[in-house]
């Protein structure tokens, strides 16, 4: 989503080395937001509101893009929701969209990047990771105190999620490089590692494989794909040169059970790829999205000139129908969800149009009990859908949610009930529906499939 301008967002970046400052551009902020929430005067401070029984709203004074995630850090067997927004707080609530004790968290410019999580510290419970607008990488533990090591400064806007790899290392982006750090915030051994471009994408981490897509800025004519191995060298055959700029968050998956990845990721200019670790096509790929039909209305380019091709959502990666095989969900501003085999075609049913631009990423879970996955994405024209894999709506959906949704849902079970809960973003707020239906298999739950935000398909929930 490089199309989308933030007001005060550095044009180049101020320090093209990875550093630490002794207090953070965050943390001079802290001490203000906190008088103030404590007060009760600060727009933070919006209590959640029932829109309907099942479905609750907190509002924020800025869009919600980040992909909300859901952990049970305090371990009583409900899941507390973590996500940032450009309102300039990230938010850690409970299941009901209260805020937990030192939350929000102010931040200048706020939050595009999604959180993930990593045990950083080897206590057993995760710490929250998330990029800053303001160019840092920060960390905090689920009480809001900040992590040993962090932040740490990358020197330009982040808006990718940071990945996480077993280590844990964590993998971000900056501009015209890619930074891997360790659980203490140091740079890993090989990195950081030169790129072209930029990536507002995230970074796909594999047990041997890192890969991201790249935009360039102020030119949308040329875009990038990298991939390197854990140890920073890159992989014969990449850096691969796309047609137009990528912001599609690349999967990586073992399609055919065979040990070997295979790189999922489409562009501005509207094609899906899949390409081995070589950078081989595989067959049947590119494939291409159909474009906006002549008998409906035509999406509007975010912002005006933008190509309505363009694939910015990330593929989500699952076996849908218990086949054995692994299907491609993902969506384009040409208002529509794609469902691709594994051979490039089109799975019956689909594509499916909704009103406007699908750039929100696509969660792959059984909520009907009928061990097939369904389909739940948002949507610019202000709704969530949700559909069965044989595109079918699913009872209830869509749901409107009264402003563009370009954040991904989070899908799971909040409370321990076996029913499914969602959490999502949209540019008025949080958004929590609760009981959509009955939580089965979810292989793909969230933006980037976990909570480390890794993009890996996990081969195990593919039914043999």
């Amino acid at each position: 989503m490089k199309h989308v301008v933030r007001s005060g967002a550095s044009a180049v970046p101020p320090d093209r080395g990875v550093g630490r400052r002794s207090r953070s551009r965050c943390s001079l902020c802290i001490a203000v937001a906190s008088i103030l929430l404590l007060a009760g005067c600060h727009p933070a401070a919006r209590a959640p509101v029932a829109l309907s029984g099942t479905h609750s709203f907190r509002a924020t004074q800025d869009a919600v893009i980040s992909s909300p995630m859901a952990w049970d850090f305090d371990g009583d067997g409900t899941k507390e929701i973590a996500v940032g927004s450009w309102d300039g707080y990230f938010y850690v609530m409970d299941s009901a969209l209260h805020d937990l004790p030192g939350w929000p968290i102010y931040c200048p410019r706020g939050f595009f990047s999604s959180p993930s999580l990593a045990d950083l510290d080897g206590d057993g419970t995760p710490e929250i990771l998330v990029g800053a607008e303001t160019g840092e990488l920060l960390a905090w533990t689920w009480g809001g105190a900040a992590t040993s090591g962090f932040p740490v400064d990358l020197g330009y806007h982040v808006w990718a999620s940071p990945s996480v790899g077993l280590g844990p290392v964590i993998a971000v982006s900056g501009l015209e490089r890619m930074v891997v750090l360790d659980a203490a915030g140091e740079v890993a051994n090989g990195w950081p590692q030169p790129m072209y471009g930029w990536a507002d994408a995230t970074a796909a981490v594999g047990p041997d494989v890192i890969v991201v897509t790249t935009l360039t800025p102020g030119d949308p004519s040329q875009g990038w794909v990298h991939a390197w191995t854990l140890g920073g060298e890159s992989l014969q055959g990449f850096p691969l040169a796309l047609p137009m700029d990528s912001d599609s968050s690349p999967a990586l998956s073992d399609l055919d059970g065979d040990g070997m990845f295979w790189i999922i990721y489409g562009d501005d200019a509207g094609y899906l790829y899949v390409v081995d670790t070589a950078g081989r096509s595989r067959p049947g790929f590119p494939v291409r999205v159909a474009g906006p039909s002549p008998d409906g209305p035509t999406p509007t380019p975010h912002p005006p000139g933008g190509n309505v091709y363009s694939i910015e959502a990330s593929p989500a990666v699952a076996d849908l129908d218990g086949d054995g095989r692994l299907e491609i969900v993902v969506g384009s501003w040409d208002g529509q969800l794609y469902v691709w085999s594994d051979a490039g075609e089109l799975c019956p049913g689909w594509p499916i149009r909704v009103g406007d631009q699908i750039i929100s990423s696509a969660a792959l879970v059984d909520i009907t009990g009928d061990e097939r996955l369904d389909i739940i994405v948002g949507s610019k024209d202000g709704a969530l859908y949700g559909w069965t894999s044989e595109g079918e709506a699913l009872p209830g959906f869509p749901y409107a949610l009264g402003a563009p949704v370009f954040s991904s849902p989070w899908v799971g079970d909040l409370e321990g009930d076996g029913r499914a809960d969602i959490v999502v973003g949209a540019n008025n707020g949080i958004h929590l529906l609760r009981g959509v239906g009955t939580l089965g298999r979810a292989p793909w739950p969230t933006f980037h499939a976990d909570p480390a935000r890794s993009g890996l398909a996990a081969r195990s929930e593919v039914r043999k």
